[in-house]
Protein backbone atom coordinates (compact mmCIF):
# COMPACT_ATOMS: atom_id res chain seq x y z
CA UNK A 1 0.00 0.00 0.00
CA UNK A 2 1.14 3.43 -0.88
CA UNK A 3 0.74 5.38 2.38
CA UNK A 4 1.46 8.92 0.46
CA UNK A 5 -1.48 7.73 -2.28
CA UNK A 6 -3.58 11.12 -1.97
CA UNK A 7 -6.98 9.00 -1.07
CA UNK A 8 -5.01 7.71 1.32
CA UNK A 9 -3.45 10.67 3.07
CA UNK A 10 -6.44 12.96 2.49
CA UNK A 11 -9.26 10.40 3.25
CA UNK A 12 -8.66 7.07 4.59
CA UNK A 13 -6.22 8.37 7.08
CA UNK A 14 -7.80 11.09 8.95
CA UNK A 15 -11.13 9.08 8.42
CA UNK A 16 -9.98 6.07 10.16
CA UNK A 17 -8.05 8.02 12.84
CA UNK A 18 -11.20 10.36 13.84
CA UNK A 19 -13.31 7.18 13.38
CA UNK A 20 -11.03 5.19 15.93
CA UNK A 21 -10.02 7.38 18.35
CA UNK A 22 -13.46 8.63 19.09
CA UNK A 23 -14.74 5.26 19.73
CA UNK A 24 -11.35 4.26 21.69
CA UNK A 25 -11.98 7.61 23.88
CA UNK A 26 -15.57 6.66 24.42
CA UNK A 27 -14.82 2.98 25.64
CA UNK A 28 -11.79 4.26 27.50
CA UNK A 29 -12.74 6.72 29.54
CA UNK A 30 -16.30 5.58 30.08
CA UNK A 31 -20.40 6.69 29.63
CA UNK A 32 -19.47 9.88 30.96
CA UNK A 33 -16.15 11.31 30.89
CA UNK A 34 -15.25 9.25 27.13
CA UNK A 35 -18.61 10.82 25.88
CA UNK A 36 -17.60 14.19 26.46
CA UNK A 37 -13.80 13.54 25.06
CA UNK A 38 -14.07 12.00 22.34
CA UNK A 39 -14.46 14.38 19.70
CA UNK A 40 -11.15 15.28 20.62
CA UNK A 41 -10.08 12.67 17.86
CA UNK A 42 -10.84 15.31 15.32
CA UNK A 43 -8.20 17.70 16.33
CA UNK A 44 -5.87 14.03 16.63
CA UNK A 45 -7.04 13.30 12.68
CA UNK A 46 -7.14 16.50 11.59
CA UNK A 47 -3.32 17.30 12.84
CA UNK A 48 -1.84 14.05 11.81
CA UNK A 49 -3.39 14.25 8.13
CA UNK A 50 -1.59 18.01 7.82
CA UNK A 51 1.76 16.87 8.90
CA UNK A 52 1.39 13.28 6.95
CA UNK A 53 0.55 15.54 3.53
CA UNK A 54 2.78 18.82 4.40
CA UNK A 55 5.43 17.49 7.07
CA UNK A 56 6.39 19.86 10.23
CA UNK A 57 8.75 22.65 9.98
CA UNK A 58 9.85 24.12 13.31
CA UNK A 59 10.33 27.50 11.18
CA UNK A 60 7.78 27.90 8.97
CA UNK A 61 8.28 30.40 6.09
CA UNK A 62 5.04 30.03 3.88
CA UNK A 63 1.43 29.54 4.39
CA UNK A 64 0.97 26.33 4.19
CA UNK A 65 3.72 25.05 6.18
CA UNK A 66 1.90 27.26 9.25
CA UNK A 67 -1.04 25.31 8.61
CA UNK A 68 -0.13 22.47 10.72
CA UNK A 69 0.60 24.85 14.08
CA UNK A 70 -2.26 26.80 13.46
CA UNK A 71 -4.16 23.65 13.16
CA UNK A 72 -2.10 22.21 16.49
CA UNK A 73 -3.02 25.83 18.32
CA UNK A 74 -7.07 25.49 17.84
CA UNK A 75 -6.84 22.20 18.80
CA UNK A 76 -4.84 22.73 22.66
CA UNK A 77 -7.74 25.96 22.79
CA UNK A 78 -10.50 23.37 22.14
CA UNK A 79 -8.89 20.75 24.94
CA UNK A 80 -7.95 23.81 26.90
CA UNK A 81 -11.73 24.78 26.98
CA UNK A 82 -13.00 21.55 27.28
CA UNK A 83 -11.19 20.75 30.59
CA UNK A 84 -12.56 24.31 31.79
CA UNK A 85 -15.96 22.95 31.13
CA UNK A 86 -15.81 26.75 29.27
CA UNK A 87 -19.00 28.63 28.78
CA UNK A 88 -20.53 29.05 25.66
CA UNK A 89 -19.87 32.56 25.18
CA UNK A 90 -16.47 32.08 26.36
CA UNK A 91 -15.50 29.45 24.07
CA UNK A 92 -16.96 31.47 21.38
CA UNK A 93 -14.64 34.64 22.41
CA UNK A 94 -11.55 32.59 22.72
CA UNK A 95 -11.98 30.98 18.95
CA UNK A 96 -12.51 34.32 17.71
CA UNK A 97 -9.76 35.51 19.73
CA UNK A 98 -7.40 32.50 17.58
CA UNK A 99 -9.20 33.40 14.49
CA UNK A 100 -8.15 37.13 14.69
CA UNK A 101 -4.70 35.70 15.24
CA UNK A 102 -4.12 33.71 12.58
CA UNK A 103 -6.02 36.09 10.33
CA UNK A 104 -3.21 38.93 11.21
CA UNK A 105 -0.48 36.03 10.58
CA UNK A 106 -1.66 34.57 7.53
CA UNK A 107 -2.98 37.45 5.52
CA UNK A 108 -1.19 40.65 4.72
CA UNK A 109 -4.40 42.37 2.39
CA UNK A 110 -6.05 45.74 3.45
CA UNK A 111 -7.17 46.31 6.38
CA UNK A 112 -10.78 46.68 5.17
CA UNK A 113 -10.73 43.29 3.06
CA UNK A 114 -8.80 41.54 6.46
CA UNK A 115 -11.78 43.28 8.41
CA UNK A 116 -14.84 41.34 6.41
CA UNK A 117 -12.71 38.22 6.31
CA UNK A 118 -12.91 38.22 10.02
CA UNK A 119 -16.39 39.22 10.14
CA UNK A 120 -17.36 36.24 7.93
CA UNK A 121 -15.33 33.79 10.04
CA UNK A 122 -16.80 35.21 13.44
CA UNK A 123 -20.30 34.30 11.89
CA UNK A 124 -19.29 31.25 10.93
CA UNK A 125 -17.85 30.22 14.36
CA UNK A 126 -20.82 31.36 16.02
CA UNK A 127 -22.74 29.40 13.59
CA UNK A 128 -20.36 25.92 14.44
CA UNK A 129 -20.41 26.63 18.00
CA UNK A 130 -24.24 27.86 18.26
CA UNK A 131 -25.17 23.93 17.63
CA UNK A 132 -26.48 21.27 20.11
CA UNK A 133 -23.12 19.23 21.02
CA UNK A 134 -25.76 16.57 21.52
CA UNK A 135 -26.46 16.47 18.07
CA UNK A 136 -24.34 16.14 14.00
CA UNK A 137 -26.13 19.90 13.27
CA UNK A 138 -22.47 21.29 13.22
CA UNK A 139 -20.33 18.23 11.70
CA UNK A 140 -22.83 17.89 9.23
CA UNK A 141 -22.46 21.89 7.96
CA UNK A 142 -18.80 21.26 8.58
CA UNK A 143 -18.48 18.31 6.17
CA UNK A 144 -20.42 19.47 3.02
CA UNK A 145 -19.00 22.66 3.76
CA UNK A 146 -15.31 21.41 3.63
CA UNK A 147 -16.03 19.15 0.36
CA UNK A 148 -16.97 22.35 -1.22
CA UNK A 149 -13.67 23.70 -0.50
CA UNK A 150 -11.98 21.33 -1.94
CA UNK A 151 -13.39 20.89 -4.94
CA UNK A 152 -12.92 25.10 -5.22
CA UNK A 153 -9.60 24.11 -4.34
CA UNK A 154 -9.65 21.62 -7.43
CA UNK A 155 -11.15 23.66 -9.66
CA UNK A 156 -8.85 26.30 -9.36
CA UNK A 157 -5.65 23.99 -9.97
CA UNK A 158 -4.28 23.65 -6.61
CA UNK A 159 -3.98 19.90 -5.17
CA UNK A 160 -2.27 20.47 -2.38
CA UNK A 161 -4.98 22.66 -0.91
CA UNK A 162 -7.57 20.00 -2.44
CA UNK A 163 -6.02 16.98 -0.27
CA UNK A 164 -5.81 19.36 2.78
CA UNK A 165 -9.47 20.47 2.24
CA UNK A 166 -10.66 16.80 2.23
CA UNK A 167 -8.78 15.23 5.01
CA UNK A 168 -10.38 18.19 7.15
CA UNK A 169 -13.58 16.85 5.90
CA UNK A 170 -12.83 13.23 6.30
CA UNK A 171 -11.62 14.25 10.08
CA UNK A 172 -14.97 15.56 11.01
CA UNK A 173 -17.03 12.73 9.20
CA UNK A 174 -15.47 9.93 10.97
CA UNK A 175 -16.42 11.68 14.15
CA UNK A 176 -19.92 12.69 13.16
CA UNK A 177 -20.38 8.72 12.56
CA UNK A 178 -20.63 8.66 16.38
CA UNK A 179 -23.25 11.19 16.30
CA UNK A 180 -25.46 10.39 13.85
CA UNK A 181 -28.16 9.22 13.19
CA UNK A 182 -28.05 8.62 17.22
CA UNK A 183 -25.24 10.79 19.60
CA UNK A 184 -23.04 8.43 21.64
CA UNK A 185 -20.56 11.21 22.12
CA UNK A 186 -20.76 14.95 22.27
CA UNK A 187 -19.19 17.31 19.83
CA UNK A 188 -18.38 19.36 22.05
CA UNK A 189 -15.31 22.49 21.95
CA UNK A 190 -12.59 19.67 21.86
CA UNK A 191 -13.69 18.82 18.40
CA UNK A 192 -15.78 21.92 17.15
CA UNK A 193 -13.31 24.28 17.80
CA UNK A 194 -10.16 23.03 15.70
CA UNK A 195 -12.46 22.10 12.80
CA UNK A 196 -13.63 25.56 12.20
CA UNK A 197 -10.32 26.57 12.46
CA UNK A 198 -9.00 24.02 10.23
CA UNK A 199 -11.81 25.14 7.79
CA UNK A 200 -11.46 29.25 7.90
CA UNK A 201 -7.92 28.51 7.65
CA UNK A 202 -8.07 26.77 4.58
CA UNK A 203 -10.25 29.10 3.24
CA UNK A 204 -8.35 31.98 3.86
CA UNK A 205 -5.04 30.10 2.00
CA UNK A 206 -7.21 29.01 -1.05
CA UNK A 207 -7.77 32.44 -0.95
CA UNK A 208 -4.68 33.53 -1.01
CA UNK A 209 -3.12 31.07 -3.04
CA UNK A 210 -5.22 30.26 -5.83
CA UNK A 211 -7.23 32.82 -8.22
CA UNK A 212 -10.33 32.02 -6.67
CA UNK A 213 -13.31 34.82 -6.65
CA UNK A 214 -14.09 36.11 -3.07
CA UNK A 215 -17.50 35.65 -3.66
CA UNK A 216 -17.25 31.47 -4.60
CA UNK A 217 -16.12 31.61 -0.63
CA UNK A 218 -18.74 33.88 0.68
CA UNK A 219 -21.29 31.49 -0.73
CA UNK A 220 -19.23 28.37 0.93
CA UNK A 221 -19.36 30.39 3.75
CA UNK A 222 -23.16 30.59 3.57
CA UNK A 223 -23.15 26.82 4.08
CA UNK A 224 -22.81 27.63 7.73
CA UNK A 225 -26.11 29.14 8.11
CA UNK A 226 -27.92 26.42 7.90
CA UNK A 227 -27.96 25.44 10.78
CA UNK A 228 -29.45 28.64 12.40
CA UNK A 229 -31.63 28.25 9.84
CA UNK A 230 -32.85 24.94 11.31
CA UNK A 231 -32.61 26.04 14.49
CA UNK A 232 -35.34 29.32 13.72
CA UNK A 233 -37.43 27.25 11.75
CA UNK A 234 -37.95 24.71 14.41
CA UNK A 235 -38.85 27.43 16.92
CA UNK A 236 -41.32 29.16 14.31
CA UNK A 237 -43.00 25.46 13.54
CA UNK A 238 -43.19 23.69 16.73
CA UNK A 239 -45.52 20.94 16.90
CA UNK A 240 -46.00 17.52 18.27
CA UNK A 241 -42.68 16.24 17.66
CA UNK A 242 -41.73 11.84 17.87
CA UNK A 243 -38.71 11.03 19.69
CA UNK A 244 -35.94 13.32 20.10
CA UNK A 245 -33.26 11.47 18.68
CA UNK A 246 -35.39 11.46 15.36
CA UNK A 247 -35.91 14.73 15.31
CA UNK A 248 -31.78 14.99 15.53
CA UNK A 249 -31.44 12.65 12.69
CA UNK A 250 -33.66 14.80 10.01
CA UNK A 251 -32.51 18.13 11.57
CA UNK A 252 -29.07 16.81 10.50
CA UNK A 253 -29.95 15.60 7.00
CA UNK A 254 -32.24 18.78 6.51
CA UNK A 255 -29.15 20.62 7.23
CA UNK A 256 -26.90 18.75 4.79
CA UNK A 257 -29.22 19.37 1.99
CA UNK A 258 -29.42 23.34 2.78
CA UNK A 259 -25.62 23.60 3.01
CA UNK A 260 -25.20 21.57 -0.22
CA UNK A 261 -27.63 23.93 -1.93
CA UNK A 262 -24.88 26.59 -0.98
CA UNK A 263 -22.03 24.44 -2.11
CA UNK A 264 -23.65 23.83 -5.18
CA UNK A 265 -24.15 27.32 -5.95
CA UNK A 266 -20.07 28.15 -4.92
CA UNK A 267 -18.69 25.04 -7.10
CA UNK A 268 -20.94 26.35 -9.89
CA UNK A 269 -19.52 29.95 -10.01
CA UNK A 270 -16.07 28.65 -9.56
CA UNK A 271 -16.56 26.39 -13.08
CA UNK A 272 -18.06 28.97 -14.39
CA UNK A 273 -14.96 31.52 -13.46
CA UNK A 274 -12.83 28.59 -14.44
CA UNK A 275 -14.31 28.46 -17.99
CA UNK A 276 -14.08 32.20 -19.18
CA UNK A 277 -10.15 31.51 -17.73
CA UNK A 278 -7.76 32.41 -21.20
CA UNK A 279 -6.87 28.91 -22.09
CA UNK A 280 -3.49 29.09 -21.67
CA UNK A 281 -3.02 29.55 -18.09
CA UNK A 282 -5.11 26.36 -17.76
CA UNK A 283 -2.96 23.36 -15.88
CA UNK A 284 -2.78 20.50 -14.77
CA UNK A 285 -6.17 20.30 -12.24
CA UNK A 286 -4.13 17.72 -10.01
CA UNK A 287 -0.27 17.64 -10.69
CA UNK A 288 0.70 21.12 -11.29
CA UNK A 289 -1.10 23.53 -8.81
CA UNK A 290 -1.36 26.80 -10.41
CA UNK A 291 0.08 28.62 -7.19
Amino acid sequence: MDFHHPLFQSLALPLVLSFAGAGLLRVGLGPVHGRRWASASVGVAIVVGSVWILGWDMWPRTLTEELPWIYMAAALLGLGLEAMRAAPRTTWLATCALWTLVLAGLSDQPLAVQALTWLVGVAVIAAVLGQSEESAHAPASLVVAGLGLAAVALINGSALLFELSLSISAAVAGCALWVWPTARIAFGACGAVVSVIAWLSLAEGIALLSPVRPVVLLLLACAFLSGPIVQWAARWFRSPQPHASRRNWRGALIIAVLAAIWVTGAVALALRDDAKAPAGSLDDPYYTPRW
